[in-house]
């Protein structure tokens, strides 16, 4: 199986020089915090981010993956296999010291019913979790064949019912994404079509029968160039609470943003955003103001290793909603580091407010991958430099194996989230300060 690589340190230092005045002094200390991590992670002084327990009610309808399937209150890790063969989906429950892999479920290409055609690509997929029927249950929507495996109680089944979303032509890799991109609080649905014929981005509108056939489905064209391979990514941009649309393929193509609520058969804008230049985007609310933000990664590392990385650092760009015009750079790594070659937010130190995980590699087939995370806090948001992930190895192992990004979630139910970390063919479920909570091999061992 292959996975994609990455690595490198993170660091930069503020010398704040003499000042003339308190005032100037205290400003001198909101540009440090903002712009210019530290070496040690510093909660914010009167910072407002909400207490863990408290319930973020702005967050749009199903702007983000309901992960717990089988409804007991814990975060469950799912992820697809595959090969040129076969597909399975794998479901780790959660449970209160994270992901328990003695009550690892399997199933099949045949317990989910998807046809032996289906393309499939050589990485981990990400099946999409989402209550389609509105019957209260968590479904699973799998690989490009968007075939759906209805939940119940006890989550997913293999014996459960199937159904498949109708999807126009052929051509897609991987599993819709859902969202409520129309705002009528219904969950939609949305997929590229990779054609050689036609590419386009397809959204199927919600609700779903339990046949899987969608309320509407509507082709936009492509909005990148041929031969793209977008990534989509779900999140509310503009605090209306209707799901928003960012798309993007490639570290020198800038990423689109759809804006969701419009008045259009899709819900989604006619006009694009053009974000900052970008491999990768990500939603969070980095300040705690009940809003999300927009934080985009750019490394300036080639997908092809043969291509030399420029000489300069690499970058995130965080636009915050309490200032939409507004966006903010920040250098990371060293030279040629690829800081921001994957991001993923999550609340990992429990203050109410989101953090950013960042990846960074210098040659994207290498294992070398290393994380940093930068610490959201107070009004300013982003700030401080945080922990640098440690090697991984176990006992008898020969080497350590770099951990790669996989997601972010709270899998142990305590309010912090955790990050999910590939290297060596293992998870390694690893807490906000480089310490381990778990190892164990990504497929099932074949007795």
């Amino acid at each position: 199986m292959h996975f994609l690589k990455a690595g490198g340190p993170f660091g930069r230092h503020l010398r704040t020089w003499h000042v003339l005045s308190a005032f100037l002094m205290a400003m001198a200390v909101v540009a440090y915090f903002m712009l210019f991590p530290s070496n040690g992670a510093r909660s914010v002084p009167n910072s407002p981010c909400r207490p863990t327990d408290a319930a973020r009610e702005d967050t749009p309808a199903a702007s983000g993956p309901d992960l717990d399937l089988d409804g007991d209150g814990y975060v469950d890790l799912v992820y697809e296999i595959f090969d040129t063969e076969n597909l399975d989906v794998i479901v780790v429950p959660g449970s209160e010291h994270g992901p328990d892999h003695d009550r690892m479920t399997v199933l099949t290409r045949d317990d989910l019913g998807v046809p032996d055609d289906i393309q499939t690509g050589d990485d981990l997929g990400r099946p999409t979790a989402a209550d389609l029927d509105e019957d209260g249950h968590t479904d699973l929507v799998v690989s490009g064949a968007a075939q759906v495996l209805w939940g119940g109680s006890k989550g997913p089944q293999a014996d459960a019912a199937h159904g498949r979303v109708p999807l126009p032509g052929s051509g897609y890799f991987t599993a819709p994404i859902a969202g409520d991109f129309d705002g009528d609080t219904h969950t939609d649905l949305a997929v590229f079509r990779h054609s050689n014929e036609d590419q386009e981005l397809v959204v199927l509108r919600g609700p779903f029968e339990r046949s899987g056939t969608p309320a509407q489905t509507v082709e936009i064209p492509s909005p990148v160039q041929d031969g793209a391979s977008p990534v989509l990514v779900a999140g509310d941009a503009n605090d209306d609470h209707a799901t928003d649309l960012a798309v993007y393929d490639s570290p020198w193509d800038p990423p689109l943003l759809f804006t969701g609520g419009a008045h259009t058969a899709s819900g989604l804008s006619k006009k694009l955003e053009r974000l900052p230049q970008g491999e990768n985007v990500v939603f969070g609310d980095f300040d705690g103001d009940g809003r999300q933000d927009v934080a985009t990664g750019r490394s300036f590392v080639d997908s092809d290793d043969e291509i030399d990385t420029p000489h300069r650092r690499g970058q995130v760009s965080v636009r915050y909603g309490k200032e939409p015009g507004k966006w903010t750079t920040m250098d990371g790594g060293d030279l040629e580091e690829g800081f921001g070659t994957e991001l993923a937010a999550g609340d990992f130190d429990g203050d109410g407010c989101d953090d950013l995980a960042v990846q960074l590699t210098k040659k994207k087939e290498k294992g070398d991958a290393r994380i940093v995370v930068l610490r959201g806090g107070s009004e300013h948001g982003l700030g401080s430099e945080p922990w640098r992930a440690t090697e991984r190895s176990v006992p008898g192992d020969d080497a350590p194996a770099s951990g790669t990004l996989f997601a972010a979630h709270d899998w142990d139910g305590d309010r912090r989230a955790e990050l999910a970390l590939l290297g060596g063919d293992r998870w390694w479920i690893t807490d906000g300060t480089d310490h381990d909570e778990a190892s164990f091999p990504v497929a099932p061992s074949k007795k």
